[in-house]
């Protein structure tokens, strides 16, 4: 993920905690001396070291979104008969889920990112069996890749604008131009040009909108954008902490 600027840079290397298991500086200066052809990493070595690195990594999060679904089952009614019985497309169904979780988990980039998939997981599994899981699979899809920058913006949206996207889908013209300005007058991230990168991202992913820009809210240089249901459903299951 491109990062924009040093104070990006600094959290978004603080939420990678694991990356520190990474033998990234050796890896480099085994490089460097290859190319210099004063010895260094030949490439069985390096295909040692960084698949133990991963392995370590992966590790890791698949204990933490392990322990993080044991405690979000705990305060669901999951009702395990329903999935002992479950016929052969439901049980088709919930390993592609599974297996779709466990594998992006194992890849995400930081602890906050495994939570989300781990509380999706957990929702889905809330309402039983099912023959597809489309929508949830989307959904990891885009926990496994937003990061905490995008997640702000995700949650403010849906402070400003959550009612009126469950009720009728999108926010109108009118209602995305006006929560978008008070968005604005509020919030000094809206204001920042890193905001434009956010947006792409995060409407790449469905989760948001581009909308018409009403004049008599926002300037020229101003877009305004709406949450999607899709967003505002994964900001339901997943950023419960930013939409209060």
């Amino acid at each position: 993920m491109a990062i924009e600027s040093y104070n990006a840079a600094q959290k978004q290397l603080s939420l990678e905690e694991n990356s520190v298991l990474f033998p990234g500086i050796g890896i480099v200066i085994g490089i460097a001396k290859k190319a210099l052809k004063a010895g260094g990493l030949e490439l069985p070595e390096f295909m040692e070291l960084s698949s133990e690195a991963i392995r370590t990594n992966s590790a890791e999060n698949l204990a933490y979104l392990f322990d993080s679904l044991v405690k979000d089952v705990e305060r669901i009614d999951l009702q395990i008969e329903a999935f002992e019985t479950a016929g052969k497309v439901e049980r088709k169904a919930l390993n592609e889920l599974v297996s779709e979780g466990v594998v992006r988990a194992a890849e995400a980039k930081s602890k906050e990112r495994v939570r989300r998939i781990a509380k999706i997981l957990a929702n889905a599994l809330r309402g039983g069996p099912k023959q597809s899981y489309e929508t949830e699979r989307e959904l990891i899809d885009a926990a496994a890749q937003i990061g905490e920058s995008d997640a702000f913006v995700l949650g403010t949206m849906m402070r400003h604008q959550g009612a009126m996207v469950k009720g009728a889908g999108r926010a109108d013209i009118n209602g995305a131009s006006d929560t978008w300005k008070k968005m604005l007058d509020e919030h000094k991230e809206f204001r920042d040009a890193h905001i434009h990168v956010s947006c792409a991202r995060l409407q790449s992913q469905g989760l948001i909108i581009r909308m018409d820009r009403n004049p008599s809210a926002l300037d020229l240089a101003t877009n305004a954008y709406s949450l999607t249901t899709f967003g505002a459903q994964f900001c339901e299951w997943c950023l419960e902490e930013m939409c209060k």
